[in-house]
């Protein structure tokens, strides 16, 4: 019996220091568990009266652990992986937007900047020059932003793919050391090592997941990936990544149109990065193209370059059918309902102003072409192949958008011989129809009481009342309103003469010009295709900075000039400068924000390190002196050996 004992003893201190030993090797390995054996008494016998104990048994070999705690260092580096990742998206997103030299911030400042240099200087074609090349800069560096951004898409997507099938590969790990875990079980042996392998699997993979485990009766596992429970079995869970109608990416599990939504994690990071953040701040880069190029170029369609009007021009801007309504034909840019008023300059240099009404839900393209055409000398064609609007003149007539004052009014209500005429600049904010009717008959400039009576068309006030008649000079002009003048020639009136006029502060007010690309400054109509229009690269006289063909008048520069303070750029109307401005802020404002979390949850991810290795790590001085504690328990077994086998010697010598 007493050998039977000892020889228990010397198999649970074997064991025991072997266990110590093993500690010893693994004190620096990653993920390693410290074991500790259990022992515990054999039940005694009883014996002569007496309960008689039989020795010592290895009742287990436990791995020392704080489930609680690894649980929350799971979660902790699966929060953590997705945040570094996000933070790097954002930062190369950041990059993009940043103030400094060779910035967009810096070459839209240059632009306006450069146009303010032209208005003092509007007969330099240096300076014309320096418009036309600073406007190149900004769309060079809107559509390098607008590519990169787009590169950085492809690559997330290359990415959640790669991680995706990296991620598949480790389920199947998992269940395949599932399986020998559930294997070395039937034979109640707790495979230690095994467990610790499955713990080091589950934390890489929740390094690209949310994962939640959870531990069942005889080593089994469960998990909760993405809120959906999952039973580690002999078929592993397998996710694939499909693309919605939106083009965004989504996962869903193999074969199935079950999406599982990420919360945390490298994998969920990838899918924000790409269905939300690189999108939010292309949809803020094209936003600010799109206002830029409109806004620019319905300023610019309303002038003339110093050549003066047109006798053809083409439409940049294509529509994809010409017999649907203009909001249903493709078109990148708006149009609303309006007026397009459209001013005609005969041989002589005359001029006349016609409108045409917009109604994008009606209009069709070939029906704008038919309502220009209508215009007398002016012709429009569309050609129903490309979507492309051309419109030209008569010979020896031009054409503008500039809604200048008519020169010489309809008269076909004027009976006398007396021919007026309309000059100035209208200086006015909103548009106008003028009525001018004679009171009185006679010789202008010499019959008394000859009254030319000025009357707005729209409201029937009367505006002013004009001596034309004794002591008025032929042919001098009068002040009317707004910078409007109006004279009358040598000649005779008659009571009731009347003609009527318009005066246009706004020429195009549908915005059908920009919408359709008629004398634009810009081609393409956002972010990925914007590029100053080759038409002014060819010329940059074409450059419409006057609304008369003067090279001296910057009227239209100034509309240009005007644009820099204009508040028309997304939800909050701001400026061109203060929206890429607010672009900066905020992706620098999610930058902070994700670089605060990640040290955040570095740091309490030190922390659960820390009482992790308080629990689970190996302690070189206790496992030593557990492993002597355990050497004096085989040294005294071997003793006690030694005396039975001495015991026995002396008896068997009683016996002889």
């Amino acid at each position: 019996m007493n050998l039977s004992i000892s020889l228990s003893s010397l198999r649970a201190a074997q064991f025991a220091i072997d266990t110590g030993a093993q500690n010893l090797a693994n004190a620096n390995t990653e993920g390693y568990h410290r074991q500790r054996v259990t022992l515990e008494a054999r039940s005694s016998q009883f014996i002569s009266g007496h309960y008689i104990g039989r020795g010592v048994d290895t009742r287990s070999v436990d791995r020392i652990r704080n489930q609680v705690l690894e649980d929350s260092f799971t979660q902790s580096k699966s929060e953590l992986s997705g945040i570094k990742l996000n933070l790097s998206v954002l930062s190369q997103i950041e990059s993009e937007f940043l103030l400094g030299d060779g910035s967009i911030h810096q070459a839209l400042g240059g632009f306006f900047g450069e146009l303010t240099r032209l208005s003092a200087n509007p007969n330099q074609s240096v300076a014309r020059d320096a418009v036309i090349n600073q406007a190149t800069q900004i769309t060079q560096q809107t559509k390098a932003i607008h590519n990169r951004l787009n590169d950085l898409s492809g690559r997330l997507e290359s990415q959640i793919h790669a991680e995706v099938n990296i991620l598949n590969g480790e389920l199947a790990e998992l269940s395949d050391l599932h399986k020998e875990i559930q294997i070395a079980s039937v034979y109640s042996a707790t495979p230690n090592d095994l467990l610790d392998k499955r713990d080091q699997l589950v934390n890489r993979i929740t390094e690209k997941i949310d994962v939640l485990r959870f531990e069942q009766t005889g080593n089994g596992l469960g998990l909760s990936i993405g809120g959906s429970a999952i039973t580690i079995g002999p078929v592993p869970p397998e996710f694939e990544v499909v693309k919605t109608e939106t083009g965004q990416l989504a996962i869903n599990f193999k074969s199935t149109d079950r999406e599982i939504r990420f919360q945390s994690g490298s994998i969920a990071a990838l899918m924000q990065s790409h269905n939300v953040s690189v999108p939010k701040y292309l949809g803020r880069l094209d936003t600010f193209a799109k206002s830029f190029i409109q806004e620019v170029d319905q300023a610019h369609a309303k002038g003339v370059g110093i050549n003066g009007p047109f006798s053809l021009l083409r439409s940049s801007r294509m529509v994809n059918s010409a017999s649907v309504p203009l909001n249903q034909a493709g078109l990148e840019l708006p149009i609303q309902n309006g007026t397009l008023f459209v001013s005609l300059t005969d041989p002589s240099g005359d001029k006349r102003t016609f409108s045409i009404d917009v109604d994008p839900s009606t209009d069709s393209l070939n029906d704008i072409a038919s309502k220009l055409d209508a215009i007398p000398d002016i012709r429009a064609t569309v050609d129903s192949s490309s979507g492309e609007l051309s419109v030209f003149a008569q010979p020896g007539f031009k054409f503008d958008f500039t809604g200048n004052l008519e020169t010489t009014p309809e008269l076909g209500s004027f009976t006398g011989s007396s021919i007026p005429k309309i000059s100035g600049q209208y200086q006015g904010l909103v548009n106008r129809n003028l009525a001018v009717t004679v009171i009185g008959a006679g010789t202008v400039g010499s019959t008394p009481g000859l009254i030319a009576r000025v009357t707005d068309v729209d409201t029937g006030a009367t505006l002013i009342d004009l001596n034309i008649g004794e002591g008025y000079e032929v042919g001098s002009e009068l002040d009317v309103k707004d910078g409007v003048k109006l004279s009358f020639g040598i000649g005779t009136v008659a009571n009731g003469d009347s003609f009527s006029t318009p005066m246009v502060a706004e020429s195009d007010s549908s915005s059908i010009l920009s919408a359709l690309g008629l004398n634009s400054f810009f081609d393409g109509s956002g972010a990925n295709d914007i590029a100053v229009s080759q038409r002014i690269l060819d010329n940059p006289n074409e450059l419409a900075t006057s609304k008369t063909g003067d090279w001296a008048d910057t009227g239209n520069l100034q509309s240009l000039i005007a644009l820099t303070d204009k508040r028309i750029v997304g939800e909050l109307d701001m400026t061109f400068q203060d929206y890429l401005s607010d672009s900066t802020s905020t992706i620098g404002f999610e930058v902070k924000l994700q670089q605060r979390l990640e040290l955040n949850i570095e740091g309490l991810n030190k922390q659960y390190e820390k009482e992790i290795d308080a629990v689970s790590g190996v302690d070189l001085n206790e496992e030593l002196l557990t492993i002597s504690q355990y050497q004096k328990q085989y040294e005294a077994a071997v003793q006690v050996i030694k005396t039975i086998d001495l015991m026995l010697g002396e008896l068997m010598n009683v016996i002889r």
